[in-house]
């Protein structure tokens, strides 16, 4: 046993509120007060994942807050070849992202069959009159970026350029996926990873004629396409699917119906360092355990906020994360000063959807928007330390109906001035029976 019990002791004898505009306070009585509030992190550290081996894909990406290779990082290129070449191909087969229907990819493949291609036998020179014709057809300009409309209109960037290709080589079972990332000195950019012959390949088919081999000429590439997203899972086990996502090895989808999960270590050899389940999770989870490994929950927090209504809690190995932690079952990022050994909660990151009332971590101060979507929470408890709320505090709360905060806290005028009407705000005395919250 490693964690940390909070023992949050408030006890509140003079109660003062308002409705949603703060310079209008008044004395009432709360509909429910607490007198102790007890807020215990995950039960025991065996329901974390352990280290069991796997690599760290290293690179700038691995420190949250060193921008300095934001928009020029070459090895991130290496860590996508790494997993390619260990991942399972068979996820590539379908194609994901790339919507058209089975009409349209009928008429595509004809297309391709009586125009593009001629005596062709191998995938290789295949993908290559494909990726030729493309380049010869289309012209760069903004329109819609589905593939059929691509096709149709001639017009696309590079999104579509590169959605019309991977259509095209599925209609000759050629497995491929769409990469979005940074083109180096240039700015976002997409193109395409395809597996011909046995062997993937990398195409820019807005830029250029020629491919590269994935594994081979990655030094031809890494410095020019450096991929921040893949279109398609990489790996699948029992409990989890893994793709590349915001720079991380990813956990795209928890499909185990387990209550209590725990996120894994790693996988294919590698370290997973993010949890941002945009493919879903099984309805039937409850809690989450991440380990010392998750750097990320994605930058905002799209699986969690879109497919989390479920969860209860999210429980973070705070002891041992130096990118986020957790207090009362939420998800936060913080800053670690490793010369004290101390920790500092910067943003409320995620709030399980299932949780309706939530004990804010120990903060000075809330700065604008440091709180934002939260769609179910009915109340919020701020802890007695903080003492200052700037404008727009909480934003997106639209079924919160009462709100505790220190009575020596200061409140912009407009702190809490985007508030449902009817949400009352409750300021208590920590010290009034002399108890003073602790922390074990």
């Amino acid at each position: 046993m490693n964690l940390k019990n909070y023992l949050y002791l408030v006890s509140i004898a003079a109660l003062t509120a308002a409705c949603s505009n703060a310079d209008d306070l008044g004395e009432m009585t709360p509909s429910e007060t607490f007198s102790a509030q007890a807020m215990q992190s995950a039960p025991d550290d065996e329901m974390f994942a352990q280290r069991n081996g796997e690599k760290l894909l290293t690179g700038a990406y691995t420190d949250p807050a060193d921008y300095s290779h934001y928009y020029n990082d070459p090895v991130i290129a290496e860590h996508v070849n790494r997993l390619m070449c260990e991942a399972d191909t068979n996820m590539a087969a379908g194609l994901n992202s790339v919507e058209i229907t089975d009409e349209h990819l009928a008429e595509l493949k004809s297309f391709v069959e009586s125009t593009i291609l001629t005596n062709e036998t191998r995938q290789y020179a295949k993908m290559m009159s494909i990726l030729k014709w493309i380049r010869a057809n289309i012209k760069y300009d903004y329109n819609d970026q589905d593939a059929y409309s691509v096709f149709k209109n001639r017009v696309a960037v590079c999104q579509g350029y590169s959605n019309l290709m991977v259509a095209m080589l599925h209609t000759q079972d050629i497995k491929a996926t769409v990469a979005t990332g940074f083109l180096a000195n240039t700015g976002g950019h997409a193109w395409v990873y395809a597996l011909a012959d046995g062997t993937w390949f990398v195409a820019d088919p807005t830029n250029r004629n020629t491919v590269y081999r994935m594994k081979t000429d990655i030094n031809q590439y890494k410095g020019t396409l450096q991929p921040w997203n893949i279109d398609m899972p990489l790996a699948q086990d029992d409990k989890f699917v893994y793709d590349f996502r915001d720079k991380h090895f990813n956990i795209r989808q928890v499909i185990t119906s387990d209550e209590l999960v725990s996120v894994p270590f790693g996988a294919l050899g590698y370290r997973i360092t993010a949890f941002n389940p945009i493919g879903g999770i099984n309805e039937n989870v409850r809690e989450l355990y991440l380990s010392s490994n998750i750097f990320s929950i994605g930058e905002y927090v799209q699986g969690l906020r879109e497919h989390g209504s479920n969860l209860t809690n999210v429980y973070v190995l705070n002891a041992s994360n130096r990118y986020i932690n957790e207090f009362d079952g939420c998800v936060y990022s913080i800053k670690y000063n490793s010369a004290n050994k101390t920790t500092t909660f910067l943003k409320l990151l995620y709030v399980p959807g299932g949780k309706r009332e939530i004990n804010f971590a120990p903060m000075a101060k809330i700065s604008s928007k440091l709180i934002e979507e939260l769609p179910n929470v009915e109340i919020i408890h701020f802890d007695p330390a903080t003492l200052e709320f700037e404008d727009f505090s909480i934003t997106g709360a639209p079924n919160l109906k009462e709100i505790y905060i220190n009575q020596n806290a200061k409140t912009s005028s407009k702190a809490f001035n985007d508030l449902p009407a009817g949400c009352k705000i409750i300021r208590y005395d920590p010290l009034e029976t002399g108890i003073r919250p602790i922390y074990m």
